[in-house]
C-alpha cells in the first residue's frame, strides 16, 4: 500500500499541469503581470479555443443563446444582488465619473439586465442565456495555483429562466448536457453533491424557509430521477439558493468539482424579474445558474492532468508532425502539409537525425508523426507513427486523411 501511494505521488508529479504547460508551451504566469493571472501561449490558446468552441456548440444545439457583457459593473448592481454584502472575494472598487465600479466576480446580475430589457412571456420559457465570460476574484496569494485557482477565470456560464413547472425537466436537460461533455472528455466516474444550507446558520441565506425547502427538494428529486449517486453537502449552498455540484474522478483517482447547477428563487425577487403567465398575470421565474465546465481555466488544468498532456487528436494544438529524413525532402513535406489542410501540421525541417526528431515528437506527445523518405515520395505514401501505438506502417495519403477525418468527427 505505501508503494502504491508513492507511485500515485510520482504520477501526480509527472502529470502536474504547470509542468506540462511549461514543457508543451501552453500557458504561463508572469509575476510582472500578476499572481493568479494566467496567460496562454499560441499552443495553449488553440487548446482553449477548441474547448470553448465545443461547449458553445453543444449549448447552441440545446437552445442556448449567447450574449456578451462587460468586465466591470456598478457596485450598486452587486448590492442589489446581495453579493456585495455576503461575498468576500470582490476587488476594491474603482471610480469612474464619480460612480463606483468593480471588476465583475460573476455574470448573473449582468444577465438579469438582459432579461429585463423587454417584457417576457410564458412562451419565452425556458430562456437560456449563455456566455463564456471572464470574471475576477480576489483569491489569497497562498491559494492561487496555476490554472486550478486563478484570479482571472472564464466561466462557461448560463442562466436559464424557467417557469416553476419546468424546473425538473430543465435540470434533467442540464445533467444530460453534463454527461455528454464528460463522455467526450473521458471522465467516467462522477457523483453529485446536493449543496444545501447550513442548518445551524439559516440566517446567512436569502429567502424564506418554504422557498429553500422547495428548491432543495427539487434538486434531490432530479438526482434521484436519474439514478445519480449523490450526497448532501451541508453549508455548501450559495447564499441565494441550493445547488448540484458534480464531482468527477480523474485518471489518478483524485476528485474535482466541475459542473454546478444552482436553483435560485431569490434573485428574481431582488431584481423584480417577471413574465406574463397563461392567465395574463405577472409571475416570477426561477433561475438555474449553470456552469458545465466550471471555470474553463480550471477545467483545462484538471484535464491536462487527467490525460497527462496526451491530448486526443481533436484537441491537440499540434496534431501531426512531418519528419523528412533529409533536407532534399523538405519541399515534398511542405506539399504534404498543404494536402493535410484539415489538420494542424508542422514540418520539422531542422537538420537533425531522424531518431532525434522522433524522440522529440514522442516527448511532446504529438498524436501523429509522419516520416517521409525517397521511398514514400516515389510511392505517394506516408510512414505513420501514432502516439501510444507505435509504427502503423505505410498508408496512402488518402487513407491517412480518411482515418484522421473520422477521428476528428468522433472527437477521438
Amino acid at each position: 500500500m505505501p508503494q502504491k501511494k508513492k507511485d500515485n505521488a510520482q504520477e501526480a508529479e509527472l502529470s502536474d499541469h504547470k509542468r506540462i504547460g511549461q514543457e508543451q508551451n501552453l500557458f504561463l504566469v508572469s509575476q510582472e503581470v500578476g499572481s493568479g493571472l494566467p496567460m496562454f501561449a499560441p499552443k495553449g490558446l488553440l487548446l482553449r479555443r477548441e474547448v470553448e468552441q465545443y461547449i458553445t456548440q453543444e449549448k447552441e444545439k440545446r437552445g442556448y443563446s449567447f450574449v456578451w457583457t462587460p468586465h466591470i459593473g456598478k457596485v450598486g448592481l452587486y448590492k442589489k444582488s446581495g453579493h456585495w454584502q455576503k461575498y468576500d472575494a470582490m476587488f476594491t472598487p474603482m471610480k469612474i465619473d464619480d460612480e463606483e465600479y468593480v471588476l465583475k466576480p460573476m455574470n448573473c446580475p449582468h444577465h438579469f439586465q438582459i432579461y429585463l430589457e423587454r417584457p417576457r412571456s410564458y412562451r419565452d420559457m425556458p430562456l437560456r442565456l449563455a456566455e463564456n465570460a471572464t470574471v475576477y476574484r480576489y483569491e489569497k496569494s497562498g491559494e492561487v495555483n496555476g490554472l486550478l485557482r486563478a484570479r482571472a477565470l472564464t466561466q462557461d456560464d448560463s442562466h436559464n429562466f424557467v417557469r416553476h413547472d419546468q424546473i425538473g425537466n430543465e435540470i434533467g436537460n442540464v445533467l444530460d448536457l453534463m454527461e455528454t461533455v464528460y463522455q467526450t472528455f473521458g471522465f467516467k466516474k462522477y457523483k453529485a453533491r446536493i449543496s444545501v444550507r447550513d442548518p445551524n446558520n439559516k440566517k446567512g441565506y436569502l429567502g424564506s424557509e418554504a422557498i429553500w425547502k422547495e428548491a432543495e427538494q427539487a434538486l434531490i428529486q432530479a438526482a434521484e430521477k436519474r439514478g445519480m449517486e449523490y450526497f448532501i453537502g451541508e453549508g455548501e449552498a450559495a447564499f441565494y439558493g441550493p445547488k448540484i455540484d458534480v464531482v468527477v474522478q480523474d485518471s489518478l483517482g483524485r476528485e474535482w468539482q466541475l459542473t454546478t447547477c444552482q436553483l435560485d428563487f431569490n434573485q428574481p425577487e431582488n431584481f423584480d424579474l417577471t413574465y406574463i403567465d397563461e392567465q395574463g398575470k405577472k409571475a416570477r421565474p426561477a433561475i438555474l445558474h449553470i456552469a458545465i465546465l466550471g471555470s474553463i481555466e480550471r477545467f483545462m488544468g484538471v484535464y491536462i492532468e487527467h490525460v497527462g498532456g496526451s491530448f486526443p487528436l481533436w484537441l491537440s494544438p499540434e496534431q501531426v508532425r512531418i519528419l523528412p529524413i533529409s533536407d532534399a525532402l523538405i519541399p515534398y513535406a511542405k506539399d504534404l502539409q498543404e494536402k493535410l489542410s484539415h489538420l494542424r501540421v508542422k514540418v520539422q525541417d531542422e537538420s537533425e537525425t531522424l531518431g532525434k526528431k522522433i524522440r522529440e515528437g514522442e516527448t511532446e506527445k504529438i498524436p501523429y508523426l509522419i516520416i517521409v523518405g525517397e521511398k514514400e515520395k516515389e510511392s505517394g505514401t506516408v510512414s505513420v507513427r501514432k502516439r501510444g501505438k507505435g509504427d502503423l506502417g505505410a498508408m496512402t495519403i488518402a487513407q491517412f486523411i480518411d482515418q484522421t477525418t473520422q477521428e476528428l468527427q468522433k472527437k477521438l
